[in-house]
């Protein structure tokens, strides 16, 4: 039967995100657009005639949640990839041992690439270097990517491809970590990272394709119907998006964040910018790294590191700060909303410096320049973001997963304002839940639950005054993200006219306790009315 968009759902928990009827029990989709939101006898009425019917059974149902910054085509290539976190690993050696069961399968020659390790929960409580890949990979180059991807380490191979030797120095925007005798260890970050990255051959646009099909479905699987993918570099990355587009297969509504320096002189010069697409597939911001990230110690910040002296490591600029407001400048004359990676509370400053310096030289109504994760702020910089209506876009469990690093690195005084929910609300500031997956699991009950709990995955508090409510926290998920992309009149509330997206969770979340909200599972993710993961 093709498909019509048509569903009705009666008998459950609707929140709708909308303040003119905040809850219902339920909702009428026609031809891929909600049709009514109310109680079971008027949105039975609104229904189209015959169409599949959903009984909620006192489910929770919202509009469909948004992943304002995440990385699909990662996501589906890390589910491919050796699983480096903690649990299950433990220690340097279990990660040897991964490289060591795997490389003998693959032929000489071949990558071997792992994912997701974080040297402050191994045992070691450090970084894997090469001297213990090289015993048990002689044959292969190997790659393991830390969890915030923005550190590696490669084995000897790795390093000879990627050119990297005693005589190397560090990149512009990174660092190579070397032993006493100057001999790089095989930890590489930020730029350094890239450039063994580069070496890895490139995937073909099929390859990226079946990526994106595959992290797509996890994204489903997690009640995500909308994403941002947080960095397209190129002409074969944005052909995988169109070719699932226009087949029909891409399996979430996508905003393609566009790479300035790779990406910003051809979309200005076919006066393409942002919202360029359709409901499905669009063009968004023009990104920009700023800095690096608090575990690797590249988020640029305004004091040293924990346990660094007075004039000690303070992390990296990824460019000049001159050069990054240049480039801001010109994507804001282009058209273009701007989104930048940025940390530190250093790095923060330096962001909103330049989106002030840009706005001011080029005045335009609404531009909703975004900082993509925000992490270290306080009251004074809380008030510039909301001066300047500038988005921020926090990791909303990047705590609940790197608490224990965040607090060795950084301190816990630092971290008072970290991702904090409740004083962006006080200040009157719109900020859209992320997962920046796969630097985190997809998981957006894991994000409410972090939201609402300020709890590590061991059951850690840090800071409990920025816990909000249930519906603030679905708020960042569903609302903000929607505006967060200039996309509020379409989605992001369940209202008549607006996208029939709807996730419905496996439990009333009203009923469970904060604590518990990351174990509840997603029943149904539905698309335009069509049901697109789970079953009734």
């Amino acid at each position: 039967m093709p498909a019509t968009g048509d569903l009705l759902l009666t008998n459950g928990r609707v929140m709708t995100m909308d303040p003119g009827r905040p809850a219902a029990t339920a909702v009428a989709i026609r031809g891929g657009r909600v049709a009514a939101v109310g109680d079971d006898r008027e949105a039975s009425a609104a229904a189209a005639p015959g169409s599949p019917h959903v009984d909620l059974r006192g489910r929770t149902a919202t509009p469909g949640l948004n992943d304002a910054h995440s990385h699909p085509f990662l996501v589906g290539q890390a589910l491919g990839d050796l699983n480096l976190s903690s649990p299950p690993n433990g220690g340097v050696a279990d990660l040897a041992g991964l490289v060591a069961a795997a490389a003998p399968g693959r032929p000489p020659g071949s990558w071997v690439i792992g994912r997701g390790y974080d040297d402050a929960r191994l045992a070691d409580h450090r970084h894997p270097t090469r001297h213990d890949l090289d015993p048990v990979s002689p044959d292969h180059p190997v790659l393991l990517i830390r969890a915030c991807h923005h550190v590696g380490v490669a084995n000897g191979r790795a390093l000879a491809l990627a050119g990297i030797g005693p005589g190397t120095p560090d990149p512009p925007g990174g660092a190579i970590d070397r032993d006493e005798h100057g001999a790089p260890t095989g930890v590489v970050r930020e730029t350094a990272l890239g450039l063994v990255q580069a070496a890895i051959p490139p995937p073909t646009v099929a390859d990226l394709a079946a990526a994106l099909e595959r992290g797509g479905r996890a994204f489903l699987a997690s009640g995500v119907t909308s994403t941002a993918e947080a960095g397209i570099a190129n002409a074969d990355q944005l052909r995988a998006y169109q070719d699932l587009w226009r087949a029909g297969r891409l399996p979430v509504r996508t905003t393609l964040m566009m790479l300035i320096d790779e990406t910003l002189e051809p979309l200005e010069a076919l006066g393409i910018r942002t919202g360029w697409g359709d409901d499905r597939l669009r063009i968004g911001p023009a990104k920009l790294f700023s800095d690096g990230s608090i575990g690797g110690r590249t988020a640029r910040m305004h004091r040293p590191y924990e346990g660094e002296p007075a004039d000690g490591n303070v992390g990296l600029w990824m460019m000049p700060p001159d050069d990054l407001k240049a480039r801001v400048l010109r994507a804001h004359r282009a058209g273009f909303q701007v989104a930048i990676h940025a940390i530190g509370d250093a790095a923060i400053d330096l962001v909103l410096d330049a989106y002030e310096a840009a706005m001011a030289a080029d005045p335009r109504p609404d531009p909703r320049h975004r900082i993509e994760h925000c992490s270290i702020v306080d009251e004074r910089i809380l008030a510039r973001i909301a001066r300047l209506g500038v988005i921020p876009i926090p990791g909303t469990s990047f705590l609940y997963h790197f608490r224990p690093a965040y607090t060795e690195n950084l301190g816990l005084d630092r971290l008072r304002y970290a991702y904090g929910m409740a004083s962006y609300l006080r200040h009157g500031i719109v900020a859209a839940a992320s997962t920046d997956a796969p630097v985190v699991p997809t998981s957006a009950t894991v994000g409410l639950q972090t939201m609402m709990t300020r709890r590590d995955a061991a059951g850690d508090p840090i800071w409990h005054e920025e816990t909000v409510g249930l519906e603030d926290a679905l708020r960042a998920y569903t609302v903000h993200g929607a505006h967060a992309t200039f996309e509020e009149r379409s989605k992001g509330t369940l209202a008549p006219g607006m996208l029939g997206d709807v996730t419905v969770f496996g439990a009333d979340l009203s009923q469970v306790a904060p604590g518990d909200i990351g174990g509840v599972g997603i029943d149904l993710t539905i698309l335009g009315g069509e049901v697109v993961y789970g079953g009734d």
